[in-house]
């Protein structure tokens, strides 16, 4: 066990301090590391060595004081991280290890083990701590304390000896409860950079708890059995509230096409409460057609808010479709094996609510006794991480104006309203995927009503025109972009622009409003209402 957990526990070094941490989350080449604030007090960069080999500037996104607890970022290289327990079931007795970088000395971690001496709660660190009788020494501090099993159970924290007991109480050693870790993570995530939102409450959605209090489900399989005779919907529904997410399931046709119609698909947003009925159906057909429409009230006809044709879709018995779809607020993203069909008005129902997958949508497309499979049915939701935020974007000559959130993803969704400077030099829009390197996208409008992707890599002079075009602008513009694994399409005031080919750049980065992208552009934009929602997964 020790040696399959030495890779995700790190050596913590700044000029004041030695440390250890311990790394938890991994978002492609970009990993997180838990220490203790103490490690890295008073610094905004710290170098962290990772499986006693290489070493990584590290920066400090956030700290507590109080709890004694931080989070750093490290980029760019391949991480192991390791995953917490149930600190909740710990009990006096139970064996635990240390691991850490006991009084800095070179080399590789040290181990200690011992038991849990008593788990009480530190009214001065706001938190459940764990004593231990395995020998805690400065530079363990940061470290894991782990369960046999491997599973952090604790950021090693401080000991009391015999000097400032003022008694026999040698190395009494304790460590934050990985539960009270596991609540701070996401508030130090987030907390560095620290850009100033406005006080406006956010607009944004809240998010969505599903059963158990997840943020989603999946991924489910099973089976709609075909019953022409009920008059329904066949439905299997995954007993979730969810408003804003991105929904997928891989559908196996019952039939052919030339034996019999079908259809399958999604219910949405569906809000039973028993005496109502409020919910968004969206569903293909053995016709190769897609519908869209929404329903209210029992008994009431669906009012269609669009359809289709569609390519490349496979009609034959035992055949495989894919069907992917993203509901935020207002706007709706159909994608059927991997591509994109159309964006869909969901306006009329924006709630919270259950979602299904379906046969049977429409009349005659069940045969008695016949099965439509599914597979990977699941959905995950969107949180609000950033904002809302406002300011203005100040001409930098030579460099784009930023405004950063402080969110670091690869899946998003973004929106701001900007307001046009005097004339047309001027350029505004969102920077995202940007890591700790020089890598980066750039979407945005500019002046003489022009929309344009720019993408930058990894030792280039310049960047490379991805696609441009023409659109018609505001004196004031509302800005809303996706940007889902290779997919990213854009709104510009509700209205489609264009969809965005992201396959070259599936990094996770800074997320950001700039202004003045190009050099002849000093005009200083202003926005507001710039928030950032995530995929949470």
């Amino acid at each position: 066990m020790v040696k399959q957990v030495r890779p995700s526990v790190v050596r913590i070094g700044n000029d004041a301090a030695t440390g250890s941490g311990v790394i938890f989350e991994i978002q492609g080449q970009t990993g997180y590391v838990i220490t203790n604030h103490h490690v890295v007090e008073g610094v905004a960069e710290v170098s962290v060595t990772v499986n006693d080999s290489a070493t990584y500037t590290g920066t400090v996104l956030g700290t507590d004081p109080v709890r004694d607890l931080a989070v750093v970022r490290i980029c760019c290289g391949s991480f192991q991280k390791l995953s917490f327990g149930d600190a909740s079931l710990l009990q006096p007795g139970d064996e635990v290890i240390a691991v850490g970088y006991a009084l800095g000395i070179s080399g590789e971690a040290s181990i200690t083990r011992g038991i849990i001496s008593a788990i009480r709660y530190d009214s001065g660190r706001l938190s459940d701590v764990i004593q231990t009788d395995a020998a805690l020494n400065p530079g363990n501090s940061g470290g894991p304390m782990l369960s046999t099993s491997g599973q952090v159970v604790g950021i090693n924290t401080f000991r009391i000896d015999e000097s400032e007991a003022g008694r026999i109480a040698e190395s009494l050693g304790f460590a934050i409860s990985g539960t009270t870790v596991q609540q701070q993570i996401p508030r130090l995530k987030a907390g560095r950079p620290a850009p100033t939102p406005t006080s406006n409450p956010s607009p944004g959605p809240t998010p969505s708890y599903g059963a158990g209090g997840g943020y989603g489900f999946g991924p489910l399989e099973g089976e709609l059995w075909h019953d022409p005779s009920d008059g329904l919907i066949e439905t299997e529904y995954a007993d979730v509230a969810l408003a804003d997410f991105v929904a997928s399931a891989t559908f196996i046709n019952p039939y052919a096409a030339s034996s019999g119609s079908w259809d399958y698909g999604f219910i949405l947003r569906n809000s039973n409460t028993g005496s109502s009925v409020k919910f968004i159906q969206v569903a293909v057909t053995s016709r190769g057609r897609w519908q869209a429409s929404w329903r209210e009230g029992r008994g009431s006809e669906s009012e269609t808010i669009a359809n289709g044709t569609l390519s490349g879709f496979d009609t034959s018995a035992g055949g495989r479709n894919r069907l992917w779809l993203a509901a935020f607020g207002g706007h709706g993203l159909l994608f059927v094996n991997g591509e994109f069909i159309s964006a869909l008005d969901l306006a009329n129902v924006t709630g919270a609510g259950d979602i299904a997958v379906i046969t049977g949508a429409f009349t005659d497309n069940e045969v008695a006794g016949a099965v439509t499979r599914f597979e990977d049915f699941q959905a995950f939701s969107f949180r609000n991480e950033f904002g809302p935020a406002s300011g203005r974007l100040e001409y930098e000559k030579g460099s784009i104006s930023e405004h950063e959130s402080g969110v670091w993803a690869r899946d998003i969704v973004v929106e701001a309203n900007f307001f046009n400077p005097r004339g047309s030099d001027w350029s505004y829009g969102f920077v995202f995927r940007s890591p700790e390197y020089n890598r980066l996208e750039v979407v945005g409008v500019a002046g003489e009503n022009r929309w344009f992707h720019d993408s930058r890599d990894v030792g280039d002079d310049e960047y490379t025109d991805v696609d441009k075009g023409r659109l018609t602008l505001g004196s004031k513009n509302h800005l809303l972009l996706y940007a889902i694994e290779d997919v990213g399409i854009l709104f510009v005031n509700g209205e489609l622009v264009t969809r965005l080919d992201l396959s070259h750049n599936l990094d996770y980065g800074s997320v950001s409003v700039m202004g003045g992208f190009y050099n002849d552009h000093t005009g200083e934009p202003e926005f507001e209402k710039f928030n950032v929602w995530t995929l949470r997964q």
